[in-house]
């Protein structure tokens, strides 16, 4: 079985993250595509909304998509999420026997040799790299495919900011979502 990975904070998930689902399982012909939203961030970024509400955002978003799932791997557990310990539970979880594909962008890309024990993660799967502009990687391996992909120039603390200022997201949220987030006071104003 082909299995891609697919973490991150996902706060929140927006069309950028749901294209790249889409890409990935049509262009890699994976089974099954994990969305792993981030437990406790390993680069200490620890501001993110509460694990239960970015979880269901991302049931929101990426639910309807044929092949995924979203794993409660991280969030579930009160440590620091590193990539290869979580990959090293899913090959536990699903079989060693299968084929692993770590999806990640071409920002983290930019700084892959500093992620912890990165040579473990190269030797357990391929990493597969959404190219960004601005980005280059700084790795070279036959583990390594690098594709291009639509470029969503918007970041999550951008459309955390525009929800603050009650502004239009149509153009890169989910109106479900939107919906969902006024409803739990996600990003509302006074938060961080």
């Amino acid at each position: 079985m082909r299995i891609g990975i697919y973490g991150g904070s996902f706060d929140p998930p927006h069309f950028g993250h749901k294209n790249v689902a889409q890409y990935a399982i049509e262009n890699l012909k994976l089974d099954k595509l994990l969305i792993i939203p981030v437990g406790r961030a390993s680069h200490g970024k620890n501001n993110l909304s509460d694990n239960i509400l970015r979880y269901e955002m991302c049931n929101l978003v990426f639910g309807d998509i044929e092949k995924v799932e979203i794993s409660k791997i991280e969030i579930e557990k009160n440590e620091i999420s590193y990539t290869y310990k979580t990959l090293d539970n899913l090959m536990e979880i699903y079989g060693r026997e299968n084929e692993y594909f770590e999806i990640i962008g071409g920002d983290s890309a930019a700084y892959f040799t500093k992620w912890k024990n990165y040579k473990e993660i190269l030797e357990n799967s391929t990493v597969v790299i959404l190219r960004r502009k601005g980005y280059v990687s700084e790795i070279k391996s036959d583990k390594i495919i690098e594709f291009e992909n639509d470029y969503y120039d918007i970041s999550s603390t951008e459309i955390k900011q525009k929800l603050k200022n009650d502004e239009d997201c149509s153009d890169i949220l989910d109106l479900k979502l939107i919906k969902f987030i006024k409803e739990n006071g996600i990003y509302k104003k006074g938060d961080s």
